[in-house]
């Protein structure tokens, strides 16, 4: 499972210059960054069970994102959790070797029960760690804790809102543009582009509707350090061409039509996002190097996201949320947890 997806395809005997093998590397792509050889089998077949299923669809949660939140805090509090919002961790409490908590930027502290586990990237997890204690540890190389990790690069980001007037009233809200099916991880290859107010009417105005469209970690972080304001301004409009130009394909007046727009760069996603250079992730190649497990070298500290195994996308750190549950969770949890779900009629 730690393997690359591409040597599933290859004992199937399904050609490198297919059809079918170009859009299992899209999909590998679109999922974590990563082509079909780097991509870890377990990850792929994950998303491919759950992308087929009878009546999936791929559409958009009714409140956007925010929906989602909701929805995990709600999850959360109704079983007695507390959720601290705009509480941003500076150091992780130890004693010896184990973790026992958090000091906030408030300078408050909150102790650990059961365990700590960080859902933040490696980079600043790893940082969240006093070095002294970091000196302790047997070596973090391998692990979740390890800084060393390769990054993926970053994106471009166009938010617009338009006049719909004229428009189909069956608009699509998901679109794809691929210019070379040869080489998927190009700069500037791939668009993805939700109309998410397709299908959910409070997205938007009557009248209107709001995009967003993306380039898929293709974006060199390099390119926009050491900017001065004028000269990032004047790369934003430059970049920003890939992404009205892959919109104009389905909505050719997209310009006319906007009535408001704004593009970001791989230094907003670093600094709203709080990811190191703007990284969609650590890129661990599958195949080379396995995505490291969830138990950091320190006692009660747990790692989960996409620095961790199975990988990047939403299925794979979703799994790795799961993972650092059962760890932490003891059996008879676990079997209730199974026994309510076939009740429920959600496990077979």
């Amino acid at each position: 499972p730690s393997g690359p997806f591409s040597r599933v395809l290859a004992a199937a005997d399904v050609p490198p210059t297919s059809l079918v093998y170009r859009w299992f590397d899209f999909l590998a792509f679109a999922l974590s960054g990563l082509p079909v050889t780097e991509t870890s089998a377990a990850a792929v077949s994950f998303m491919m069970k759950e992308f087929f299923a009878d009546g999936a669809v791929m559409d958009v949660p009714v409140g956007g994102s925010p929906a989602i939140a909701d929805a995990l805090a709600r999850a959360v509090t109704k079983n007695g959790g507390e959720i601290l919002t705009r509480a941003h961790v500076d150091e992780l409490l130890f004693e010896g070797k184990r973790c026992v908590g958090a000091r906030l930027a408030d300078g408050s502290k909150r102790k650990a029960t059961t365990g700590v586990v960080s859902n933040a990237p490696v980079w600043a997890t790893n940082k969240l760690i006093p070095p002294a204690v970091l000196a302790r540890a047997n070596g973090v190389a391998g692990s979740c804790l390890d800084a060393t990790a390769p990054k993926t690069p970053s994106f471009l980001h166009l938010h617009c809102a338009f006049d719909a007037s004229g428009l189909p009233d069956d608009l699509a809200m998901h679109h794809i543009v691929v210019r070379d099916w040869t080489d998927i991880t190009a700069r500037d290859n791939c668009v993805f582009v939700a109309i998410p107010s397709t299908l959910d009417e409070t997205a938007a105005p009557d009248g209107y509707h709001v995009l967003h469209a993306y380039t898929p970690a293709t974006e060199p972080y390099e390119a926009w350090t050491g900017l001065d304001r004028a000269a990032y301004e004047e790369l934003k409009e430059a970049r920003g061409e890939v992404l009205w130009k892959a919109i104009e394909e389905f909505i050719p007046n997209i310009r006319e039509r906007s009535v408001y727009s704004a593009v970001g760069t791989p230094l907003t996603h670093e600094r709203y996002l709080r990811r190191e250079g703007g990284t969609y992730g650590a890129a661990w190649k599958a195949g080379e190097k396995t995505f490291p497990g969830h138990s950091a070298p320190f006692d009660d500290l747990y790692c989960c996201g996409d620095s961790t195994f199975p990988g990047i996308g939403v299925p794979a750190v979703c799994g790795s949320g799961i993972a650092v549950a059962h760890a932490i969770a003891p059996v008879e949890k676990h079997l209730k947890l199974l026994d309510d779900m076939r009740r429920a009629g959600t496990l077979s």
